[in-house]
């Protein structure tokens, strides 16, 4: 009897995560054993390195037609979309904690090994090609992130944003357990090529109670209605740069994820799920953006926004087309560089004893740090969809992909949402320009890694806007190469 074959395909799969896991024991190990709390640029610049390895081994072993371990787990275009993706969101965070941890005074050990573990599992999410690899993925992803999420252990809010995270992780856990066990009475198969061969002959009802399981699992990841009522004070509640991470690097994930099953293994039976996602999107958009206005913390702000482009993102599925998919892979990563610019901003105007996370306190910014504001004025244009930012870019090919699917109604939604969400980004444009400042601004440190995020994030919101074309192209040719 002959064990499973470990060859090359194999490796070349594993290689990405691998050498940032790797890089997140090693780092760990040396925290544990000879780290200094004092010394932050050595842990970084390993962290940075670990993550630069998993970028180079997917830039170079990437093959789009590979499959390992019995066609479980891929490195082809799109887990190679979602490798450099995340890879680059976690390195921006990375950049972006040192000085943050510094002012909100955490001095922790533990803060970039647990970084690195939940890319991994980010990684492991984007190449998945079978149900039981994506909950591995899912569940390395998520554990870091909840103790992430506590790790400002003298802030009650911080614990109390852990916990919720934690029990609602859990909870999604156990819908996608249940929807796994479903899919496999149903196909026999829990690989993506196995249920997609065995729809047309499976029990219906089953099939659909399975779908249902799913799409409330990665509802809860996501951060869709009506599976969002979490994202709010956990995002409020965590530390800005864990934030930061969740909204970009973890949402990225959870959509690859649903992108490559939803619109490639359920093709078949696309027709009843895609229903469901419409609706859902329509209502997470139109909510998040309405309950948005009435938020007066920025933090609480932009996790509404991030509720609300979930909803976009979930109408690009929706669309339940190739054309649709890649859509939502340009979407990510305009948004990766607009949001996380957004944090960055959010970061660097907060003072130690002072966060300044209610939009009075960015009254007058324009006039104290112009080009602060500057910057915060182009990601907030950018979110809300103005050319010729990626924003823009991003959110017409999700509506010419929805229009080409004949989701013309939500286009529609999707339009109009865009145009609500410029109250609340607005008002923050207004509070930075047009009004007085209410307190006295505080002298700040200089945070060189922070502005070397804000500037490669504002760099990234104006060249993708302007010349989309490469990266689109490469995710439109990665779904039709695999539909």
């Amino acid at each position: 009897m002959t064990g499973p074959s470990f060859g090359a395909a194999e490796w070349r799969a594993i290689a990405p995560f691998a050498a940032v896991i790797v890089s997140g024991i090693a780092v760990l190990l040396y925290e544990t054993f000879f780290g200094d709390p004092r010394d932050t640029e050595r842990p970084l610049w390993c962290s940075i390195l670990g993550i630069a390895a998993g970028l180079l081994a997917s830039l170079l072993l990437w093959d789009p037609g590979s499959q390992a371990f019995g066609g479980t787990l891929s490195l082809d275009g799109i887990a190679l979309f979602a490798n450099i993706l995340c890879g680059l969101t976690a390195m921006l965070t990375l950049l972006m904690a040192p000085s943050y941890l510094v002012v909100i005074g955490v001095r922790t050990k533990e803060f970039y090994p647990l970084t690195l573990f939940t890319l991994g599992g980010m990684m492991i999410m984007g190449g998945a090609r079978d149900l039981v690899v994506l909950f591995l993925g899912i569940e390395l992803m998520s554990f870091p992130a909840y103790v992430l999420a506590g790790v400002h252990r003298r802030e009650p809010r911080c614990g109390e944003a852990s916990l919720k995270y934690f029990v609602l992780g859990a909870f999604a856990t156990a819908f996608l357990l249940y929807g796994i066990a479903l899919f496999w009475g149903a196909t026999g198969a829990t690989s993506y090529a196995g249920i997609k061969a065995a729809l047309p002959t499976a029990p219906g009802l089953a099939v659909l109670g399975a779908v249902a399981l799913v799409v409330v699992a990665l509802g809860f990841k996501v951060g869709v209605a009506p599976f969002h009522f979490w994202a709010p004070d956990v995002y409020e509640g965590s530390p800005t740069v864990v934030t930061a991470l969740m909204t970009v690097g973890i949402k990225a994930a959870a959509i690859i994820a649903a992108a490559r099953f939803f619109v490639l293994t359920l093709a078949p039976i696309h027709v009843e799920w895609t229903v469901v996602l419409w609706w859902l999107a329509a209502l997470t958009m139109t909510l998040a953006n309405v309950v948005a206005i009435a938020q007066s913390n920025i933090k609480r702000m932009l996790a509404y926004s991030s509720i609300a482009h979930a909803g976009y993102l979930t109408a690009a599925i929706a669309a339940g087309t190739p054309r649709g998919g890649a859509a939502a892979l340009f979407y990510l990563l305009g948004y990766a560089f607009m949001n996380l610019g957004a944090f960055a901003v959010v970061m660097a105007v907060g003072a130690k004893g002072d966060a300044n996370e209610l939009v009075s306190d960015y009254a007058g910014l324009g006039m104290r740090r112009p080009l602060l504001a500057g910057a915060m004025v182009l990601f907030l244009l950018s979110l809300m969809g103005i050319p010729p930012l990626v924003g823009f870019a991003a959110k017409l090919y999700i509506v010419e992909a929805l229009v080409d699917s004949g989701c013309v109604g939500l286009a529609v939604l999707l339009m109009l949402n865009s145009v609500v969400s410029g109250y609340y980004y607005l008002r923050v444009i207004m509070e930075m320009f047009m009004h007085d400042p209410v307190k006295e601004a505080p002298s700040l440190a200089p945070r060189p890694y922070l502005m070397i995020c804000v500037g490669l994030a504002t760099i990234g919101t104006i060249f993708f806007g302007i010349f989309p074309d490469f990266a689109l192209d490469f995710a439109r040719r990665s779904f039709l190469a695999l539909g």
